[in-house]
């Protein structure tokens, strides 16, 4: 039933996955420490990207698509896990579950992006000695966190609707 409150829930969260694969989840520039001018710029994508080559100095300026296989993954289970769940609305136990399982997922994911992958993506860049790093957060960023938020509203307005077809069934 798409009218229920839980499926418009999980069609956003859905969304959100989407936009975690059309945003960078953070964006790198690095600057020449004498200068202050941006030589190259990176951005983390789930997908990797074409590389841009700069034809004046025939050098690559902008990195694009230092991926994580793990992020790509969890994002693919999360997307695909959703997208199931908005269709078992017959059967709200098997979706309450699933729904956990995504909300684990997604918190998984938020953990992985905020620990490692941007921390690991930073002393890359630092590591070749190109200048300064100054890194920035995109929307692949907080749309993690959106999707935990809107998976957890699902799973709780499940519970609700169960609770309240128990709650019929014992008055028949």
């Amino acid at each position: 039933m798409i009218q229920r409150v839980q499926s418009i829930y999980l069609v956003l969260a859905l969304v959100g996955v989407i936009l975690l694969f059309m945003f960078p989840t953070a964006t790198f520039q690095i600057t020449n420490s004498q200068t202050n001018v941006v030589e190259a710029q990176a951005s983390l994508d789930l997908i990797k990207k074409a590389t841009v080559y700069d034809e004046l100095t025939g050098c690559i300026p902008t990195f694009i698509g230092m991926s994580s296989t793990l992020l790509l993954v969890i994002a693919l289970v999360v997307g695909l896990g959703t997208l199931v769940s908005i269709f078992l609305f017959k059967k709200r136990v098997l979706q309450m579950r699933v729904v956990a399982f995504m909300f684990i997922l997604s918190l998984a994911y938020v953990a992985i992006v905020f620990v490692s992958t941007v921390d690991g993506c930073v002393e890359q860049l630092e590591a070749m000695k190109l200048g300064n790093v100054a890194m920035s957060y995109n929307v692949g960023t907080f749309a993690p966190l959106a999707i935990a938020v809107l998976l957890f509203l699902a799973q709780q307005a499940i519970k609700k609707d169960e609770l309240r077809v128990r709650a019929a069934d014992r008055l028949r």
